[in-house]
């Protein structure tokens, strides 16, 4: 028999990465000639063919959502023998993405055992997890599984820094050799920024090899451009030794990228977290860390690229002047001791889960009685909605017992309609006036963010001035300019809650007694201005307005009123009631994960600007972050009270003295301000005063009750 595998990549790049190293173990096999990528750069008569003859296939979810799964009938010598799925860099398939893979998973498994008899075995491969064997068992529906985690990977010594420009004096530094180089740090132009460029040019001159991770596409390039001009002035040979890789550019861009740095060609890359998987980029002596990446688990990742051929390697935070960034340089022991993030799925996440049915019901028509067991309890109650809203049909042509639902929507493949990644089908292209090359395309969610008429735009190295941005055709034209600052737009996001209750609730015996509401919501990015700021000492130079379209998309949100009476006791106490605000829903957030699973990436909370002085709701709200809602907020509203209340425990116990509080009780990772307009002692009085309203108000309606139910008023 014929035995076929499917590996299962995240990422394009960790694709590649994988055909390159099973080429070279496989060079003397039979199997050698039978490996490659189905994916979205495949063409088509390299699909046809490894259809046919494909014994180990390296695809991703994406391809398996809209392309396999819906046209399995073309994969049958595939289904038919399909003996194991590999899925790599299983830790990265978490929040709203994992939710979906899992459903996907389950689609597969389901396929394979009702047409085409197979039942292939799952191997995973995770890193920096807490809990590995149960994240990868709900991922794929496993009833057991075997985990192995004895490290075989070689290691070596490393060296963690944490570099913190803050906490030092802003002097000149000379290097007697570089008097007049690039390399000084002028006493107002030294930045984060600015010394982690230092950083890494140091590593670049003295022969090692170091990947600098940004938080941001823009900081990636930036970090870039200042580390080029230092090198043009201390060591011009090594200008062209380093590079930017970031989401955004062309295919074959970045694997160029890969390819010369793996080489050597290249010694250096500034990298967003698109580089943090497991891609094998050959030795690191190195990694550069410009800023908090947003969780515990992503620091260790990013740090353990390098030292992987047993020589010893160095790894350097640089900070940021954030709250959070600050609050780790302080405490350092709460970085290095504080155990790893664990990845949550939640796949009877109701909403998913019926997006899924509909596409698992047009591949093969769902059956109540044999299809349970991959989709879980939730299974019929979402049969029953979809047939109410007029996707499913009963098939009475067979037996009762079996009961047989068929897709009769109206979308041809509802799997193109079903966005497991929130990936955004508008983008802005980015057009050089002088070659009419496409520079990049980049999200219409994002375009704004970076380009607009004036903005500087970054690309790997080069520096250009947005001319015109053509609105009607989503185009920037832009043209190369020597510029000495960069831009920065001016942009507040509102959300607009709808009152009522979205349907589709918790059952009746898990209804707590709240006042939250849950419902749709409209979130608003608005852009009125930008600032250009030097490069060279990080100043606003001038401000200009802009006048753009404004952004929305719809979600879903949960939220709860706060009373006058609080706001007046806060103000009281000369407390900001907006920070407090804040700092409310990012605790509220902080603790979501006690009640629902989720990870910090489905929900963000309601933040604020301390600059912003427009009026704004007296509420704790917290929305889905993906567009359209993925269902957190509405599976959040029925614990609300609950989760007000561990908030409010988390808060008094944290023994942290600063008013913006800490990541353990105030500050979130998802805050969008950066932390900044926070009130710990505004936020315990408020989280107080909003649970004391709600056990008055529900003893109102009790007493209410009690006294309508009473024999006098009954016989009245």
């Amino acid at each position: 028999m014929e035995y076929l595998t499917v590996d299962y990549s995240l990422l394009k790049a960790l694709s590649q990465d994988q055909l390159r190293a099973l080429k070279y173990m496989t060079k003397n096999l039979d199997i050698y000639s039978c490996i490659g990528i189905y994916d979205g750069d495949t063409l088509q008569e390299e699909r046809t063919w490894l259809r046919e003859n494909a014994r180990l296939l390296i695809t991703n979810p994406d391809m398996l959502h809209r392309s396999i799964l819906p046209y399995h009938g073309k994969f049958v010598r595939i289904l038919s023998n399909l003996r194991y799925v590999v899925i790599d860099e299983s830790h990265s398939y978490k929040g709203a993405f994992g939710c979906h893979t899992a459903l996907i998973l389950r689609r597969l498994r389901r396929l394979c055992s009702h047409v085409y008899g197979s039942d292939p075995k799952f191997v995973f491969s995770t890193a920096t997890l807490a809990n590995p064997r149960q994240h990868s068992m709900e991922l794929a529906n496993l009833s057991t599984l075997e985990l192995i985690q004895n490290d075989g990977s070689p290691a070596a010594q490393k060296l963690f820094v944490l570099w913190n420009s803050s906490s030092r004096q802003q002097t000149v530094i000379e290097n007697r050799e570089r008097k007049d180089s690039a390399f000084k740090l002028a006493e107002k132009g030294s930045s984060p920024i600015w010394e982690a460029s230092c950083l890494f040019s140091e590593m670049i001159q003295h022969g090692l090899r170091c990947i600098m991770f940004c938080t941001s596409r823009k900081l990636c390039e930036l970090v870039l451009l200042y580390t080029q001009e230092i090198l043009h002035d201390t060591a011009p040979k090594l200008v062209d030794s380093i590079t930017s890789y970031r989401a955004g550019y062309a295919p074959e861009v970045r694997r160029k990228i890969e390819s010369e740095f793996f080489e050597g060609k290249l010694r250096g890359l500034a990298a967003t977290n698109a580089l943090e998987l497991g891609i094998d980029v050959g030795h690191l002596d190195v990694t550069l860390h410009l800023g908090f990446p947003g969780s515990i688990a992503s620091l260790w990742q990013q740090a353990g690229r390098s030292g992987r051929r047993e020589k010893p390697s160095l790894a350097v935070y640089v900070a940021f002047d954030s709250p959070l960034d600050q609050y780790f340089v302080k405490y350092p022991e709460k970085l290095f001791r504080s155990p790893i993030e664990c990845s949550n799925i939640d796949s009877q996440n109701q909403q998913v889960l019926e997006q899924h049915l509909v596409c698992a019901a047009h591949e093969y028509p769902l059956s109540l009685h044999h299809d349970e067991k991959f989709f879980g309890n939730g299974f019929s109650r979402a049969i029953e909605n979809l047939r109410n809203r007029g996707y499913l049909s009963y098939d009475k042509s067979f037996d009762s017992s079996v009961q047989i639902w068929n897709y009769i929507g109206h979308e041809k493949r509802p799997s193109d309609i079903v966005n497991i990644r929130a990936i955004e089908t508008e983008a802005y292209q980015v057009i050089d006036t002088v070659t009419n090359e496409i520079l990049e395309k980049i999200e219409e969610s994002k375009a704004f963010f970076q380009v607009h008429e004036g903005a500087v735009y970054l690309r790997l190295g080069k520096t250009y001035l947005i001319k015109e941005l053509d609105l009607s055709r989503k185009i920037a034209w832009c043209k190369e300019a020597d510029l000495k600052y960069y831009t920065k737009t001016r942009d507040y996001t509102d959300v607009q809650a709808y009152p009522a209750t979205m349907p589709y609730g918790p059952t009746e015996h898990m209804i707590p007694e709240t006042t939250a509401q849950a419902n749709v919501c409209k979130v608003v990015t608005t852009w009125f201005g930008f600032r250009r700021i030097s490069r060279g000492t990080n100043q606003v130079m001038d401000t200009v307005e802009l006048s753009l379209p404004r952004y929305s998309y719809q979600s879903q949100a949960v939220w709860i009123q706060v009373p006058q009476v609080c706001r007046e006791e806060v103000e009281r106490n000369n407390f900001s009631f907006r920070a407090g605000l804040h700092a409310a829903s990012h605790a509220l957030l902080n603790v979501v994960p006690l009640c629902v699973i989720c990870n910090s990436s489905d929900l963000a909370p309601e933040c604020s600007n301390p600059y912003d002085t427009r009026a704004f709701s007296a509420r704790i709200l917290m929305y889905d972050k993906h567009p359209g809602g993925t269902g957190v907020s509405l599976q959040v509203r029925p614990y609300f009270n609950e989760l007000l209340v561990a908030a409010l425990e988390v808060i008094s116990s944290c023994t942290c003295s600063e008013g913006r509080g800490c990541p353990k009780c105030i500050q979130s990772l998802a805050c969008h301000e950066y932390n900044e307009d926070l009130h710990k002692e505004a936020a315990i009085i408020i989280i107080k005063r909003v649970l004391e309203a709600e056990k008055s108000h529900f003893q109102d309606i009790k007493n209410f009750k009690m006294r309508s139910e009473s024999p006098a008023n009954v016989g009245e």
